[in-house]
């Protein structure tokens, strides 16, 4: 039992302690046994919300008795549902791409031997386990901020009301733009969390002593990532979304 609970205590360890975790991870890396607590955490919570998520998503649906109206909402539900089930059961697209670029770039900088390669995947998969704060504050959300009377939108973009960026200072009225939001996403206390544990974890593998560099590759990659999924976002959208 403690050493299937080893993983699970790295990631709740690396949110309080990072340096102290990042060492221990040097020593021990174990990249299957974190990888598979972070994706088991991650898939246990994204699957507890979303029965409050598709019941809002339902009730936004429902029959008004107007035929045209209940019609557009019919052929729209399947492909709201697919969206709410990806969105629930995937970490955050940004996040994950930026720790990818990290790995590919950090790799030949650091000149690690192939035996210690596993400890920079896992100081990187490490990383993402502010996201599954994220998660938890989107769960809360969910089930204790549910619209009254909800649209569709509102029930795609139930757990996004957990907000830690920027737009949490946008004070106009009615709905933000559309750029605020994209920034927000990718952006915000989360994502900035995450670096900061990606560059301690970076100057623990190269010795102790920080770089410039084990601050700027975790920032680009991020910004890269963003990017990217900026632009991916449209074509996965329509391909969840389907055809009404």
């Amino acid at each position: 039992m403690q050493v299937r609970s080893k993983p699970f205590r790295r990631l709740a360890g690396v949110l309080v302690d990072p340096s102290g975790t990042a060492r221990a991870t040097t020593e021990d890396p174990d990249v299957g046994a974190v990888a598979l607590a972070l994706i088991t955490l991650a898939l246990a919570l994204g699957a507890a919300a979303l029965p409050g998520q598709l019941a809002v998503l339902n009730e936004a649906l429902a029959p008004v008795g107007q035929l045209a109206l209940d019609v557009h909402h019919q052929a729209m539900q399947s492909g709201l549902r697919r969206v709410i089930v990806a969105d629930r059961l995937v970490l955050s697209p940004t996040v994950v791409l930026a720790a990818g670029l990290i790995v590919m770039v950090s790799d030949p900088m650091l000149a690690l031997p192939s035996d210690r390669r596993r400890s920079l995947w896992a100081i990187v998969l490490l990383g993402l386990a502010p996201l599954l704060v994220q998660e938890i504050g989107e769960l809360t959300l969910t089930y204790l901020a549910a619209p009254g009377k909800p649209t569709p939108g509102d029930a795609v973009n139930l757990g996004s009301r957990f907000v830690t960026g920027p737009l949490l200072l946008w004070r106009g009225e009615g709905v933000a733009p559309h750029w605020l939001e994209v920034v927000n996403s990718r952006l915000n206390l989360v994502t900035l969390w995450c670096v900061l544990l990606w560059v301690i974890g970076l100057r623990v593998l190269d010795g102790d002593q920080l770089r410039s560099w084990h601050i700027a590759v975790p920032l680009t990659s991020l910004g890269m990532a963003g990017v990217i999924t900026w632009i991916m976002t449209p074509l996965v959208m329509a391909a969840l979304l389907g055809k009404p």
